[in-house]
């Protein structure tokens, strides 16, 4: 599985060797749910951002080759990122933190949320199944039925080995 910071800074190049710029962002299909491609901001303050889908990426190593970029607004992670999770009930459940998806297909898996500075150091962050969330305007509604399966992302325990 990749996260989002999996990407973000690598550097960008064509088949010709050009430096690009950096992944500055993920592409989203969130109803197809998918990752479409990057978002390359350029090392050039006065060149304006690109994008790549990922058909059109060749290689992802510590560096990404690309065969063409193109231009347009298009829905970014940065757009749901720290975005309120709420469930049918309209409790708050977290903020979108981070994304979980695919290696092969680039399919979005999960989605990461943070509880809260202390929360998330005490219980982990929550991991909520894209399959189960809606995206809304301002919110994303989380839909999930099973109460009995609940994913967390935390730190693990030590155990000291008793001697016998």
């Amino acid at each position: 599985m990749y996260r989002t910071m999996d990407f973000i800074f690598k550097d960008v190049i064509d088949l010709s060797g050009k430096m690009l710029g950096f992944i500055s962002d993920i592409i989203l299909d969130f109803n197809g749910k998918k990752i479409d491609g990057f978002i390359i901001t350029p090392n050039n303050i006065f060149k304006k951002t690109l994008n790549v889908n990922i058909e059109n990426v060749v290689n992802f190593t510590s560096v990404i080759v690309v065969t063409a970029v193109s231009r347009g607004k298009c829905l970014q992670f940065e757009d749901i990122k720290n975005m309120d999770v709420v469930n049918e009930r309209g409790e708050l459940i977290g903020m979108v933190e981070d994304i979980l998806f695919d290696r092969e297909k680039f399919s979005i898996r999960a989605l990461i949320l943070s509880t809260g500075f202390i929360n998330n150091f005490i219980k982990g962050k929550k991991v909520l199944l894209i399959n189960d969330l809606i995206l809304g305007d301002k919110n994303l509604l989380y839909r999930g039925k099973n109460r009995n399966l609940e994913f967390f992302n935390s730190a693990h325990k030590l155990l000291k080995k008793e001697k016998s």
